[in-house]
């Protein structure tokens, strides 16, 4: 359904790299979701996939298919029709999407009149959202009121309801439960997984939460500086391949842990700066050899899975 080859995506006037030769597939009915530290080039990675890169950065090379048509080669207003049709997004940070002034109805209809050529009334939204808003437990009667009465969790749920009004093949979501308490992210990962079932999209979701990850996804890509370092089905995350995503399991925070009894992972994820020398983890790495740092590791099949590191057999 979603094919994605050699994405690479580049800050304008600099020699980095937030996305670097990204490769990955989502098909009907599947749930990926792409996991990794913050500023790790998830959210470049979703704006990205729709041609629309952040403000700053570029598309330097790459293809993405969705069936026969190139997204990154549709003219603006193309891009304006096939967005929410076809494929959607929920950005991170969603609710700050609404117009300050608008009610919240209205952006449901500027949405909705995508696929309607007739004007639509607020009978004619309300009826529309009343199906998604009771399965969230969101009151129809917001929808009537501006986005600064509403709470972050509220806007965020709302978002997410914008984007699945005109039943897209493809759904992405960029952290799209930030602002939500435990419930209602359970409530909202339950939602779409029922809605994805019920319509056949395909779900891609960008988080560094790996307990969602691990519950909701089918499979799972792991990011690090923009790149893909492993790739498994959700059931192996337990035991992965790569030391960045061991990395990132060990430091998943449990119910009932005692205090402090998860460690991180040394360092931190910086952009790639320059074209890389050797492989992008080799600082950080438990595992690093002495040819890691001029060598760069290429993505390989391993069963089931796919690891970039030279440690693997």
């Amino acid at each position: 359904m979603l094919t994605v080859r050699d994405l690479t995506l580049k800050v304008t006037r600099k020699c980095i790299f937030p996305v670097w030769h990204v490769g990955l597939d989502l098909g009907k009915q599947e749930r990926v979701a792409v996991v990794g530290e913050s500023g790790g080039g998830k959210t470049s990675l979703a704006c990205g996939l729709l041609g629309h890169p952040l403000p700053g950065q570029h598309i330097v090379c790459g293809r993405v298919s969705f069936g026969r048509t190139d997204l990154l080669h549709l003219s603006p207003a193309e891009r304006v029709q096939f967005y929410y049709r076809d494929i959607a997004l929920v950005p991170q940070n969603a609710q700050n999407i609404f117009h300050p002034t608008q009610k919240l109805w209205k952006s449901a209809r500027e949405v909705m009149a995508k696929n309607s050529p007739e004007r639509l009334m607020f009978r004619d939204v309300t009826e529309r959202v009343s199906v998604f808003s009771e399965s969230l437990e969101l009151p129809v009667a917001l929808w009537s009121h501006y986005p600064h009465q509403l709470s972050g969790g509220q806007k965020q749920r709302m978002a997410v309801i914008l984007a699945l009004l005109n039943n897209p093949r493809v759904l992405l979501l960029d952290e799209p439960s930030n602002a939500l308490d435990e419930l209602n992210r359970r409530k909202l990962v339950d939602f779409l997984t029922a809605w994805a079932g019920s319509t056949g999209a395909g779900l891609l979701l960008f988080t560094h939460d790996m307990g969602i990850a691990a519950c909701w996804a089918t499979r799972i890509v792991v990011l690090y500086r923009g790149e893909v370092v492993e790739e498994l089905p959700a059931r192996m995350i337990g035991a992965p391949r790569h030391p960045y995503t061991r990395g990132l399991v060990a430091a998943n925070i449990r119910l009932g842990d005692p205090p402090l009894s998860r460690c991180g992972i040394p360092g931190h994820a910086v952009p790639v700066a320059q074209m890389p020398k050797g492989c992008g983890f080799f600082e950080r790495c438990p595992q690093a050899h002495s040819h890691c740092r001029h060598e760069i590791p290429s993505l390989v099949a391993r069963g089931e899975s796919k690891v970039r590191c030279f440690a693997v057999d």
